[in-house]
């Protein structure tokens, strides 16, 4: 059976009696294609007289285009043939008034994905209400991106992503790889489902099934899988057969850390329901006695007083149980293999300098091949030689950004320097200059990615000046939120395009 047809047919994973569609469109002046398209089956009853006519229409207008958002439902047998259309055709049959039809021969069709509620799923940022038992997806992926002109600029882009979001409860900022597709998502709502620890033992899962009233008296064979896992070894695991009854305890003999649910539909075998996590088993509460003390002192002309607390307080908390221990234990691991891939890494005074600079290039080996941008106050010559100069990539850009004020004599022996450097310079596209301002003074090893192929950027704090990397005690540490300090750099960058120390080619 088509995956389309499985998933439709009335009773294997939901009730359905039509379907809403959601267009986002890029509207120019002579031309209209997808942004994203998705479409949601419901079991809402659609009126035949005025379900043709969009309920709702808004425009965003941006420099040289309009993003057109339009909202319609469709019978069942109408979705059908826009889903045909599209797979055998490449054609989407719009709604819209005095529009037909979007040719777009570059999208891939995607087997069906199943998409838990779990909150950190991306997709559940661009799917509708996936926060009950789950929902299937057809996807149709556009392997040719044509949005540069939104996406290249992240500011740009999140912004429009916000005004979007304002009309529509989705979040495309998050999950831009999903423009220009298609998606048909079918909720499951044949089955509300709750789940508990059964008992103070903490070995059993009780689950609670409340099956759709069409089906309540007649509902499917189903299989419940409880496993669990600690320090990523199976401590306890269960497949049991459905019984038939709104309630049932699976004994999988150990529930005490990290517990994955599913529940199966046996014929045809689908998934109805899956969720991972962890149950909560005791809430610790402490309370510290207050006193009459006060610590006061005077900070920048006003006196300040700070109530103080005694050490001793009383806590609910009883001692640790064994998988407590488990788990604190685990970031040791974590942290060494944080310094293995040079994520989080410790330099010290007994360290060689030269295993900090050693390290600095193998990140610029593995990441550079979109580019490197060192940013540092302090930036030299000598400081560039020993980092950028050892890309391997031929002709990316290589940015280095220093904010020392130079004198004209400094200036000169900088160039001097890079004049003379017996090399040959041989696929280097490097420019060094002076940032505008002095206010920046943090250090980063920077590497922009790729927005054309949706490449995210990595950035390193460097925690000291290159000149004294790897020989002062100081932290190498990826930024978590990398954008935003390639976005300060690209800024700053600009500003200082008058403050060329040297650059090549010329």
């Amino acid at each position: 059976m088509d995956e389309y047809e499985l998933l439709v047919k009335k009773g294997n994973i939901g009730i359905y009696n039509s379907c809403e569609v959601t267009e986002l469109v890029i509207m120019e002046p002579n031309k209209i294609y997808n942004l994203y398209t998705i479409c949601v089956f419901q079991e809402k009853n659609v009126t035949p007289e005025k379900h043709q006519y969009d309920r709702f229409c808004k425009k965003i207008d941006l420099d040289e285009c309009s993003i057109g958002i339009f909202q319609y439902e469709l019978k069942l047998t109408e979705i059908k043939e826009n889903f045909e259309k599209l797979i055998h055709e490449y054609k989407w049959i719009s709604n819209r008034k005095g529009e037909y039809s979007i040719k777009d021969d570059d999208l891939r069709r995607l087997n069906k994905q199943f998409i838990p509620n779990i909150e950190d799923n991306r997709l559940n940022y661009i799917l509708k209400n996936n926060f009950y038992s789950g929902s299937y997806i057809l996807e149709f992926f556009d392997e040719k991106k044509k949005f540069d002109f939104l996406t290249e600029d992240e500011e740009h882009f999140e912004k429009i992503s916000k005004k979007i979001n304002k009309k529509l409860p989705i979040n495309l900022f998050k999950v831009r790889d999903r423009l220009g597709n298609f998606i048909f998502q079918f909720p499951v709502n044949i089955l509300n489902v709750k789940t508990k620890v059964a008992s103070d033992s903490w070995e059993s899962i009780n689950f609670n099934l409340d099956w759709h009233p069409l089906i309540k008296d007649q509902s499917p064979e189903c299989i419940l899988e409880v496993d669990s896992t600690l320090d990523n070894n199976p401590i306890g695991t269960n497949f049991e057969e459905y019984d038939g009854n709104d309630f049932q305890e699976v004994n999988a003999g150990n529930v005490d850390s990290l517990v994955n649910i599913k529940i199966w539909r046996k014929n045809p075998r689908l998934l109805l329901y899956s969720d991972s996590g962890h149950y909560i088993k005791s809430i610790g509460l402490s309370m510290s006695i207050g006193t009459h003390n006060k610590r006061y002192f005077m900070n920048d002309g006003e006196m300040e007083f700070i109530s103080l607390n005694s050490k001793d307080f009383e806590s609910s908390v009883k001692n640790q149980e064994y998988y407590q221990y488990i788990e604190n234990s685990m970031g040791i691991k974590e942290k060494e293999l944080l310094e293995k891939t040079l994520s989080f890494k410790q330099y010290t005074p007994f360290k060689n300098k030269l295993e900090g600079l050693k390290d600095l290039r193998r990140l610029i080996r593995e990441n550079g091949k979109n580019g490197v941008y060192l940013w540092d106050p302090f930036l030299s010559f000598k400081d560039i030689v020993n980092t950028l100069f050892y890309c391997p990539f031929e002709g990316v850009a290589l940015k280095a950004l220093g904010s020392k004020k130079l004198n004209e004599d400094e200036r000169n022996n900088q160039e001097e320097l890079f004049s003379n450097l017996n090399s040959n310079f041989k696929g280097l596209n490097l420019e060094f200059r002076i940032q505008q301002s002095e206010k920046a003074h943090d250090r980063f090893l920077i590497f922009p990615g790729n927005s054309k192929r949706y490449e995210q950027p990595k950035v390193y704090s460097l925690g000291t000046s290159i000149n004294s990397f790897g020989r002062n005690y100081h932290i190498l540490q990826e930024v978590l939120h990398p954008q935003a300090v390639v976005i300060v750099f690209d800024k700053i960058w600009k500003e200082s395009k008058g403050n060329l120390i040297w650059k090549y080619p010329e």
